[in-house]
Formats: structure tokens, C-alpha cells, sequence
């Protein structure tokens, strides 16, 4: 009796695996993860008081990536940045550091980001726009 409730657990057994993988679809390799997220553009504009406009355009960012991801990303000019996430901070574009009266500040697409990069998430194509001055401008 004993080998008959094995090979009828086997059965069972088989059964349920061959419909499910009728149900998944045999063969099939699923999409990679992440493989539907849009990618796109990134322009970063720079500007600084003593030089022209310099425009950077880093491509294949995923919609949702943070500024900051971005700017660790830069490879045309040095970019410094201290801290991560919600302390992300850009200490220096190029040879311009940030001191205690002037630094850098962006916008995005046009507007003013209420946040930090770190926690500022974009949507490509987009324009970011880095400025230096004082910071009450």
C-alpha cells in the first residue's frame, strides 16, 4: 500500500508542476527588471559669473533617478559631492567650490527645487540649470 500512496503523491506531484508550467509559459524568459522603466536625457546647464554656459548631456537615466545619482555620473567636468541622500551636498563644479557666502544652486526645468539633490527625483529629458552666486539670489 505504501508504493502505491508514493507513486500517486508522484503523479499528483507531476501533474500540478506540468500545469504550472503550462500556466507560466514554458520557455519563456521573463523581461529584466527594470527593463520597462523610460530612459532619457539629462542636460545639465552650468553656469558660473566668470565663464560661459557649459552644457552636459548625460544619457540613459532612468526615469526616477536622483539629481545627486546624476551628478556622481558626470564625467566632463569634476564634480564634488559630500554626504548622501537627504546631506547630499555639491561641494564644487569644475573649479568652483562653495564657500560661506556663495555656492551653487540649481533648478529644474525652469523652477526652483524645494529639496536637496539627493532627495530630488527626475523625470527625462530635463534641464538642470546650476548657478553660482550668493544665496540669496
Amino acid at each position: 500500500m505504501s508504493e502505491f500512496v508514493f507513486v500517486r503523491s508522484f503523479f499528483t506531484l507531476s501533474i500540478c508542476l506540468l500545469i504550472g508550467l503550462v500556466a507560466v509559459g514554458c520557455g519563456q524568459t521573463p523581461p529584466p527588471p527594470g527593463s520597462d522603466a523610460a530612459v532619457g536625457v539629462v542636460t545639465l546647464e552650468i553656469q558660473s559669473a566668470d565663464a560661459a554656459t557649459q552644457s552636459i548631456q548625460v544619457p540613459d537615466v532612468a526615469d526616477g533617478t536622483t539629481l545627486e545619482t546624476v551628478m556622481r555620473m558626470v564625467e566632463q567636468v569634476p564634480v564634488s559631492v559630500s554626504g548622501s541622500g537627504s546631506t547630499a551636498f555639491v561641494d564644487s563644479i569644475g573649479d568652483i567650490k562653495t564657500d560661506a557666502s556663495q555656492g551653487w544652486t540649481f533648478k529644474v526645468d525652469g523652477a526652483f527645487a524645494n529639496q536637496g539633490i539627493g532627495q530630488t527625483v527626475l523625470h527625462p529629458p530635463t534641464t538642470v540649470t546650476w548657478s553660482y552666486g550668493t544665496f540669496e539670489n
